[in-house]
């Protein structure tokens, strides 16, 4: 009643315009503008839209959220996102079909408001999709991920455990300290009982020792933590690792892409090695093998 009489009026912040800010801060100035002018329409509708519901707009923004981070360093504005750069990042997503939707609602939203020149979801589906096939990482590539992650002990380990192991983000943010065996050198994330190579028991060896140092009383059961997990027994988010990762020129999927095509050349591109060595699909470790022999036949026609 006393709001209706304007006795009170709220001042307090928004949760969801706060929530923007620390989560899209680091996002180009031009990115985040046209990020702005798609959230105010899901927010609040047009004359012909409808104003989504608050969860429904979290929801989209936490889909999008990863393939802003993983491309926040080759856009200054989203004109610039190409149909190959959202086939490339969608064929590895978990919730493929849910992020399609969320890029498709910001892409129609962007060139509605003509804020875009072409739209490139067009065409592309959340089912199946003409998969690009995998690429190994430049030299350039590899040097400033790994000069980055001699820097922070908890991207280090991320390094190690996609860039050498091939595990995906959200095995590696759901690895327990009980899969781990540094003395007995073995890596055991989710019944894939392997050995561990002296780059990541380095790694893992440090960020432990750092972990002790900065939250000496947790007892959080997970590998990796941070300080709004380590005094709860919760794995760390989708925000925390995309933040992590933000500033390197390649995202996790794509470091996983690189050691299993690595591993695809060095093993004469056979599938069901592939298959055993990192639990793939038939499918998926087809598309390594073909990405492989194309790049052996490629290496061979070089004078």
């Amino acid at each position: 009643m006393f709001e209706e009489l304007d006795v009170f009026l709220d001042d307090r912040p928004d949760a969801l315009d706060a929530w923007c800010d620390e989560h899209l801060s680091f996002l180009a100035s031009d990115v985040r503008a046209e990020l702005d002018v798609w959230i105010a329409i899901l927010r609040h509708g047009t004359t012909r839209r409808r104003p989504r519901a608050r969860a429904t707009v979290i929801t989209n923004l936490r889909s999008i959220l990863p393939f802003l981070t993983e491309y926040a360093g080759k856009y200054t504005t989203l004109r610039q996102v190409t149909r190959d750069d959202i086939i490339s990042w969608l064929v590895d997503r978990p919730h493929r079909a849910y992020d399609a939707s969320a890029l498709r609602s910001l892409f129609g939203t962007l060139k509605a408001e003509r804020l875009v020149f072409a739209n490139p979801m067009r065409g592309v589906k959340g089912g199946k999709l003409a998969i690009k096939i995998p690429a190994s990482l430049t030299a350039d590539e590899v040097e400033s991920v790994a000069r980055a992650a001699s820097q922070d002990p908890a991207l280090r380990v991320v390094v190690a455990l996609s860039g050498v192991h091939a595990l995906p983000a959200r095995q590696i943010r759901a690895m327990l300290l009980e899969q781990v065996d540094l003395p007995g050198r073995r890596l055991d994330p989710g019944c894939l009982n392997r050995p561990l190579d002296d780059y990541t028991a380095e790694a893992i060896g440090e960020y432990l020792a750092y972990r002790q140092r900065r939250w000496p009383n947790s007892t959080n059961p997970h590998l990796l933590v941070s300080r709004n997990t380590a005094t709860t027994t919760t794995a760390v988010g989708t925000f925390w690792m995309d933040r992590l990762v933000k500033d390197l020129p390649v995202g996790v999927d794509r470091l996983r892409q690189d050691r299993i095509l690595e591993e695809a050349l060095a093993s004469g591109a056979d599938p069901l090695h592939l298959a055993h060595v990192f639990s793939l699909g038939a499918k998926t470790s087809l598309r390594y093998t073909t990405a492989a022999s194309v790049s052996s036949a490629e290496h061979e026609s070089l004078p």
